[in-house]
């Protein structure tokens, strides 16, 4: 599943960024990625995000920023679709170019305390407190509606209120992230096979090195030495991404049948990865996440 790479335009010469109301947009259906980063404010529907190595479900409410180049997609439910295609609009995207804000922080000491915001924005972030949340669509709306220097100013109005929401958490794991602005090529083919392929308990050293023309031991190394940890850490991380969301979403799958579909095959190797990736076990997890 390779992310193709759409070109958002973020700034023009009267504009340092574009930002409107989304009719469900076809591309976001796909997995992409842009130059841009991005602020996503889901105003309706739910559905499936894939960011990332995580596939976590949202709702209507959720707030979600991107850095860039960093690949994601969203499936809707169902119910869902049909009201999508009859064009309600139903989110606010805003898109802009961090050589900008950089240029800005670099000049101008007072925005320097959003240095720690774009260091955690590059894991990508997730809001799910809807009250805080609309603090945000509401700038979004304003900023829609403004012209001229009052769209900037709203703009670092957003970035503030951001920079002082600590109610976040990050999405992707920092090994992906490390990995997603290095040059394309022999990563880019690992990650592919891997989400095309983590389901498969057999899966094996020999095989990813293979992919890539590389031997095991030059493969180990290699990969290490990007993402600061191992090809198989990596891969439990997408594996139990995938269990997280069908414990959520099956209501007819037991722990047992979601270790197997998402690519292990014994059940004290599923409790003990899952144990270190969500700190918690399977069962306190769908306990926690039953609405």
């Amino acid at each position: 599943m390779k992310s193709i790479l759409l070109n958002k335009t973020s700034t023009s010469h009267d504009q340092s960024f574009i930002i409107h109301p989304k009719i469900y947009p076809q591309a976001y259906s796909l997995w992409h990625h842009h130059k841009e980063y991005e602020v996503l404010y889901i105003v309706k529907h739910s559905g499936t995000a894939y960011v990332g190595d995580k596939i976590f479900p949202y709702e209507g409410g959720t707030l979600m920023l991107f850095c860039a180049n960093l690949p994601h997609m969203f499936v809707p439910n169902s119910n869902d679709i049909k009201e999508l295609d009859q064009g309600v609009e139903d989110a606010y995207v805003l898109h802009f170019s961090i050589e900008t804000i950089n240029k800005i922080m670099e000049h101008i000491p007072e925005f320097q305390q959003l240095n720690q915001l774009f260091n955690d924005w590059k894991r990508g972030m997730i809001f799910r407190n809807v009250k805080k949340n609309n603090d945000i669509l509401r700038i979004m709306q304003e900023i829609t509606e403004a012209t001229s220097l009052s769209r900037m100013t709203h703009f670092f109005e957003l970035l503030d209120l951001l920079e002082h929401n600590k109610e976040f958490e990050f999405i992707a794991n920092p090994g992906f992230v490390n990995s997603v602005n290095l040059p394309k090529g022999r990563l880019e083919k690992v990650y592919e096979y891997s989400i095309n392929n983590f389901n498969d308990s057999s899966i094996c050293l020999e095989d990813i090195a293979e992919s890539i023309n590389m031997n095991k031991a030059a493969f180990c190394r290699y990969f290490k030495k990007i993402t600061n940890k191992t090809y198989f850490q990596f891969l439990n991380e997408i594996r139990i991404g995938y269990a997280c969301k069908i414990l959520i979403e099956s209501e007819n799958k037991n722990i047992t049948d979601v270790a197997f579909l998402s690519g292990f095959n014994n059940m004290s190797n599923f409790n003990r990865q899952f144990k270190i990736i969500m700190d918690q076990s399977p069962s306190a997890y769908l306990k926690s996440r039953k609405f």
